[in-house]
């Protein structure tokens, strides 16, 4: 049975462009409905709603009717542009940046604090959803078409049949219902109250200031967490305004939308209500601790004077941006209620620095002003472990046990535990296939078995002749599974024949190790990367290349290579012979000594982007079965393999150590105390912590 592991991002491959149905706000002038291309399925009364002034909010309600996968996150992108098509020198609109997971105004405009992102119900659709934009440029009246489209990266936009809207330059052009100029008293913030007058239909606003100095942004505008638009029925919604300064007032006559035609509803008022117009102080103290992947915030309570009292506090949260001069958007994480004076923000991304704004509301409904702090939270320590059984056979099985979940191998590679030649090659075919290196000896032990019952596998390979792994052997296993041998006359040959199995398994052995056949140390040090990429480990002679070799070179289209070990164990001749079998490139990685042989793969494996620091495997360098079967374990771990004398932690383990000491995880040690001694274990957490 031939198993083939697979492995391949996730890609976002489905979206849907939205519908829109605009109609103009003030003046009051209907737009005909317009289509969009008939492979995209929108809402019968979707509607645009528009703010024309400064860096103009936008509110968007829309719906999607169909084409959706179920409770599936999408981004929102919107764009408008004089033309049908995104054009970015006339664009008001915002891209995604996925550099800095970030949404930034294309030209002109301010930052946006509204994430854009909507989440499809249970059956594909998506009720009416607003989502707020901003235009960007008050100078630049005029008609426009909108594009918005839901997609992972906000790339494709709906058809070249859009709908069409007018924005208007306030400074000019009427269309706002100026209520006159407040000045809120000295620090006794007012709140602006905005209510539907004789009218029992639901309306849909967008009110703004001129001048909100609690805008953390200081764009002009009330930030989400200020304003509607709300849904309102004889109700109403509120801007905090708690700063002692003059500010016009301005809210924008609304319409209702039905299937059919354009109907205008009364105009809406601003009025000064409500017993407590008192906003809250700010919380005091603020702070923000920062502690392994989360951070702590902590605050002295804020104080009330309007008379309703503090009800809660409102704790947003955003991301610090690699991209200069532009801010990821906030989100809400949390709501305390009032006498909380901390809360705990985890499961965060260590070395990552986030910001934070407290806000105190009261029963009234009005918000204080902003406290702000930051805080990078920590990575985990890192740990010294030891995966270990009685004796070498054991030890493998502890590594899988550890490393793979029941019933997720279905072919296991098997090699013998009583001498190395033949198992040299096993990595880059159990790379092939998922499975772990498990070892065998003169029989099969009932130990081997339950660990091939709990893997689920039904094929088993064994890597190596009889001299190797005994017929004997080969028939107790095939009394309860499909056996297979990879076996020629000597080791060259069996590591020829194993990268055979890989080309078949693959179809692709371009690129492979070479190591010398008659010593383990080195090739071990290349068997987790020949693990997690499926690459072949051929081997030489220290002073030849045998002809097994060379042939295979050319029948499994080896183009390119790696020498492991220096000229010591692989000469230059060899090298050279190497080189000129090669259509591509070859290179030697090879240290002083094996354990230095080992921390330059490491190296390289590293630089390559085929491996981390972030988890190394720790075997002795002076016998060959942890190592390997400890291969599969630091391949699944995107690891680097590390060689050390057994008594005395190697130099140049001490030194990878040292050196990548902030990017490490987890060591782990293969083997019991006999293969790495304690003194070696207790080095290793010494230089951790």
């Amino acid at each position: 049975m031939r198993t083939e592991r697979a492995m391949g991002a996730h890609r976002w491959a489905r979206y849907l462009t939205v519908l829109l149905v605009t109609a103009l706000v003030t003046p009051l002038v209907g737009v005909p409905t317009a289509f969009a291309a008939s492979s995209f399925t929108g809402g019968p009364t979707d509607t645009v709603l528009y703010v024309p002034n400064d860096h103009t909010p936008i509110a968007f309600r829309f719906r999607a009717t169909a084409g959706l996968s179920p409770s599936t996150q999408y981004y929102v992108k919107v764009r408008f542009t004089v033309g049908t098509s995104p054009n970015p020198t006339t664009n008001r609109g915002f891209t995604w940046n996925a550099a800095s997971g970030a949404w930034v105004p294309d030209l002109g405009g301010g930052n946006w604090t509204d994430f854009p992102v909507v989440t499809s119900n249970s059956d594909g659709t998506i009720t009416e959803q607003w989502i707020f934009a901003k235009f960007g440029d008050e100078l630049s009246s005029g008609a426009y078409h909108v594009m918005i489209s839901l997609f992972a990266n906000g790339t494709t936009y709906n058809s070249s049949d859009v709908p069409a809207v007018t924005v208007m330059n306030m400074a000019t052009e009427g269309g706002w219902i100026h209520n006159g100029t407040t000045i809120a008293a000295g620090s006794a913030g007012k709140r602006v109250e905005c209510t539907s007058i004789a009218s029992t239909a639901t309306v849909y606003a967008l009110a703004k200031t001129e001048l909100d100095l609690v805008d953390s942004d200081s764009d002009g505008t009330v930030d989400n967490e200020d304003y509607g638009p709300a849904g309102v029925s004889a109700a109403d919604f509120r801007l905090g305004v708690p700063v002692g300064v003059p500010f016009n007032t301005y809210i924008n006559r609304t319409t209702q939308i039905t299937t059919s035609f354009t109907l205008p509803v009364a105009d809406t008022d601003i009025v000064h209500t409500g017993a407590d117009q008192v906003a809250p102080s700010a919380p005091g103290s603020f702070l923000v601790k920062s502690d392994v992947l989360s951070n702590e915030l902590s605050w002295t309570a804020a104080s009330d004077s309007g008379g309703s009292g503090l009800a809660s506090y409102r704790i947003v949260r955003r991301v610090a941006t690699e991209t200069a001069g532009f801010s990821n958007p906030w989100s809400l994480i949390a709501t305390p209620t009032a006498g909380t004076t901390s809360y705990v923000d985890d499961d965060l991304e260590a070395g990552v620095e986030y910001f934070y704004e407290i806000r105190a509301v009261d029963t009234a409904t009005n918000i204080g002003p902003r406290a702000s702090g930051s805080g990078t939270p920590l990575s985990e320590p890192p740990v010294t472990v030891r995966t270990s059984g009685a004796d070498r056979y054991a030890t493998a099985i502890a590594i899988s046990e550890s490393t793979f979940a029941p019933d997720s191998v279905s072919t296991a590679i098997l090699a013998t535990g009583m001498n190395f030649p033949d198992a040299l090659a096993a990595s880059g075919l159990a790379g092939a296939v998922g499975s772990p290196v498990l070892l065998v000896g003169a029989s099969v032990t009932a130990s081997l078995t339950a660990e091939l019952d709990r893997l689920g596998v039904t094929d088993v390979v064994i890597v190596g002749g009889e001299s190797a792994v005994s017929a004997s052997v080969a028939t107790q296993l095939a009394e309860n599974y499909t056996v297979d041998r990879i076996a020629g006359s000597d080791r060259y040959i069996t590591a020829a024949y194993v990268a055979s199995r890989i080309n078949e398994l693959t179809g692709n052995t371009s690129f492979a190790f070479f190591a010398r056949g008659d010593s383990f140390a080195d090739a071990l040090a290349v068997s987790p990367i020949a693990y997690s990429g499926a690459i072949p480990v051929l081997l030489v002679r220290p002073s030849s290349v045998p002809t097994i070799t060379s042939g295979a070179i050319g029948v499994l289209g080896v183009t390119d290579g790696v020498v492991a070990g220096s000229e010591a164990a692989v000469s230059s001749g060899v090298y050279t012979t190497l080189d000129g079998l090669l259509s591509g490139t070859i290179q030697r990685v090879g240290g002083t000594n094996r354990y230095d042989t080992a921390k330059l793969v490491a190296e390289y494996a590293v630089d390559e982007g085929w491996a981390t620091y972030s988890y190394i495997g720790l075997a002795t360098g002076l016998n060959y079965p942890d190592a390997l079967g400890g291969c599969a374990a630091t391949a699944w771990n995107g690891g680097v393999l590390l060689l050390t004398d057994p008594n005395t932690l190697s130099a140049p383990v001490a030194s990878a150590i040292t050196d990548n000491k902030s990017d490490i995880g987890m060591v782990e040690i293969y083997g019991g105390t006999s293969a790495v001694s304690q003194g070696v274990f207790d080095a290793v957490e010494a230089l951790l912590n």
